[in-house]
């Protein structure tokens, strides 16, 4: 009876993805995407399994939980029936992740990063699955969905720009300020004002910058903001946490490998639940086990 409960985590993870049909990366696709030497990844402790974790994580940020959402509408919002359907999508707790941006069914989420989504925590969705040239920006939080504007997509060439287009704050701002009150850095802000521009050039160097709004009010990155490989910190963190959490797990089932051995002849598996939290139990039986 062995234990290799990383083994066990990796299956959990492709698992996960293909349920949600998204593409199952390799670990030598994600090691390709890492332009570090072949020296340095190699001296990294469990590299291909962080590698998992950072894309899982990632994609799964990028993913609107299907739940009932309570849905508010921004003072922008008065009279655009165009919002309708997604309106009674969310508020059924209809599947909307059809409406997102393609790319985070990508492979390589470094090179398609919403990093709109991790440093403002701001979603985006076409009103078709077959695109739109319009796109409604959505922030949800603890239940709710908050509505903001309907702004035309980014052209590259920068004659449109939006994904730093700080109006998107504000609105939240004015219409729902105690929502992102844990967020703010600064009631009475000297910061120079940025514009829509200068926030894209820092963004496509991999910087994160805080948004001072109408009444100086400076925010923190309300997504957590996004790290110099462009993962969401969100993900990092999370991808450490169960990382050191399988660690631990490991290392307590093997001291106790003598006890259970006798008890069960069953192989020990790692599962992970639908809140992405590790468990043990028993392959054959399904038993919960714990290490204590």
């Amino acid at each position: 009876m062995g234990i290799n409960f990383f083994s066990d985590l990796a299956g959990e993870l492709q698992r996960k993805l293909q349920e949600v049909g998204l593409i199952v990366p390799t670990y030598e696709q994600l090691r390709s995407q890492d332009k570090r030497s072949e020296e340095i990844k190699n001296k990294i402790e469990h590299y291909d399994i962080s590698n998992l974790l950072f894309h899982f994580f990632t994609v799964h940020s990028r993913r609107i939980p299907q739940t009932q959402w309570c849905v508010h509408i921004s003072s922008k919002l008065n009279g655009r029936n165009e919002i309708s359907n997604i309106v009674q999508k969310l508020e059924r707790g209809e599947d909307v992740n059809g409406l997102l941006s393609n790319k985070v069914k990508k492979l390589n989420q470094t090179k398609h990063a919403d990093l709109l989504r991790s440093e403002w925590g701001i979603y985006h969705l076409h009103f078709t699955e077959d695109r739109s040239e319009e796109l409604l920006f959505v922030y949800f939080k603890e239940g709710n969905a908050y509505l903001l504007d309907i702004l035309k997509h980014e052209k590259q060439d920068g004659s449109i720009v939006t994904w730093t287009n700080t109006d998107l704050i504000q609105t939240i701002h004015d219409n729902w300020p105690q929502i992102i009150k844990t967020s703010i850095y600064k009631t009475d802000s000297n910061a120079p004002i940025l514009t829509t521009e200068e926030r894209r050039d820092l963004r496509r160097n991999k910087l994160n910058t805080f948004v001072t709004v109408s009444d100086m009010t400076e925010y923190k990155p309300l997504g957590g903001g996004f790290s110099f490989s462009k993962h969401p910190c969100s993900a990092i963190d999370q991808s450490s946490f169960m990382l050191l959490t399988v660690k631990q797990l490991q290392e307590n089932f093997k001291g106790h490998y003598s006890v259970i051995e006798q008890a069960t002849t069953s192989p020990l598996k790692l599962k992970i639940d639908d809140n992405f939290q590790p468990f043990v139990v028993e392959a054959t039986t399904g038993k919960l086990l714990t290490s204590k």
